[in-house]
């Protein structure tokens, strides 16, 4: 019988995360290997990291994450991986669920529960409620592989055996969002990615009235379903936001078909410059004496 114990390889995926990097890495650095996976950050991100690692990668500046996620799969030397965001961190009893689960053989990907902060406040429903918030982020490299697709990247396979923690004390911590203007970032960012998707064919474009109907769902069913009540007016503000969301995509995406470009500012810039200089042109002929 092979008694050595498995290895597990942590992946890192960052850009300017200074603010996070140090805090994550303190309760990953138990792991066998820990890679991160450097989207040229401009901040001290990846000084930081050398601190705890000597396997950092750089990946091409993308915008997100999904494409830079493969990469640092790939250089995982070990079957087992666990998948850590910056902003994540891993407490105690979750370490020890996940070494347990290993020497059980009780899984090949462990969905684990999600502990998520908005704007300060540990959210309890509206979708990010822990055991709402659920993702496949332990598992055997054999069995998962990754999608570069902006918010879709694990594909498992059929035959993995599934084990789900389902007691919030054994799931992440992840500090999602710090105030309103973190939020707006990131949405103007990733709606942007989203368009380009539908624009250039990788997602699908709803038609107007399943549109409508999306966004109906989404308010209703984070707010009323999800119990995002239950948060409060923090649980109504990410509900109306998440709308706003899907909403920020679709209007980007139509205004690039009808400008039949995927950085459309300039031409609408120019075709303002020449609705400004019509405007001009009046007072100039007024000034020579013609009449309008």
């Amino acid at each position: 019988m092979n008694m050595t114990k498995p290895k597990i390889s942590v992946i890192i995926n960052t850009f300017n995360e200074e603010r996070n990097i140090r805090n994550c890495l303190e309760t990953v650095k138990w792991a066998d290997e820990i890679i991160v996976v450097d989207m040229y950050s401009d901040d001290k991100t990846v000084e930081v990291a050398k601190e705890y690692t000597d396997k950092i990668y750089f990946f091409e500046r993308m915008g997100y994450v999904e494409p830079a996620r493969k990469y640092a799969l790939e250089k995982a030397k070990n079957e087992w991986i666990l998948v850590v965001d910056a902003d994540e961190i891993i407490p105690l009893k979750l370490k020890n669920k996940l070494v347990e689960i290993i020497e059980k053989d009780l899984a090949d990907v462990v969905f684990i529960p999600f502990n998520t902060y908005f704007f300060g406040r540990l959210m309890k429903g509206t979708g990010w409620g822990p055991l709402q918030d659920v993702h496949p982020r332990f598992f055997k490299k054999s069995f998962v592989s990754f999608s570069s697709a902006v918010h879709s990247f694990f594909n498992i396979s059929d035959k993995a055996r599934v084990f789900y923690i389902t007691d919030p004390e054994y799931g992440f911590i992840h500090f999602a969002y710090i105030d309103v203007e973190h939020f707006l970032e990131k949405l103007n960012r990733y709606t942007t990615i989203e368009a380009k998707n539908m624009y250039d064919g990788i997602k699908p474009v709803p038609t107007l009235p399943n549109f409508l109907i999306k966004l109906i769902k989404e308010f209703f069913g984070r707010f009323i379903k999800k119990k995002g009540y239950a948060d409060g007016i923090y649980g109504f503000s990410l509900s109306i936001l998440m709308v706003t969301y899907h909403v920020s995509a679709f209007l980007k995406y139509k205004i690039m078909r009808e400008y039949n470009s995927k950085e459309p500012r300039e031409k609408i810039i120019s075709k303002y410059n020449e609705i400004a200089k019509k405007i001009i042109e009046e007072y100039k002929y007024e000034k020579k004496g013609g009449v309008l």
